[in-house]
């Protein structure tokens, strides 16, 4: 019996896959010809928008994976215990009443 692994981008379609491919490979060259002069800052800074949004996923992918993948190993990341409150608090300031 085999373990299955999810692949990177694997919640996604892989024909949305290419297409977002192909949008960043646009970006690229969209970004390079601002930089030969022969576009405008306002259609660089879309390309750039288009580019980081895609970095930006692909970030927030890894770290799933990294997180997920930790929390199954021994020794890997727990739940933090919540502070133990000792004695009496004001209602939700969390201030210990003190005897005088």
């Amino acid at each position: 019996m085999g373990t299955s692994r999810k692949r990177p981008g694997g919640d996604e379609p892989p024909a949305e896959r290419e297409m977002r491919a192909q949008e960043v490979l646009r970006a690229n060259r969209e970004l390079a010809a601002y930089f030969r002069g022969r576009r405008t800052e306002r259609e660089a800074r879309a390309a750039l928008k288009i580019i980081k949004a895609f970095v930006v996923k692909r970030t927030r992918e890894a770290r799933r994976r990294i997180a997920a993948a930790a929390a199954h190993r021994p020794g890997g990341r727990t739940q933090k215990a919540s502070p133990r409150r000792d004695g009496p608090t004001c209602n939700g300031c969390n201030t210990k009443f003190t005897r005088m």
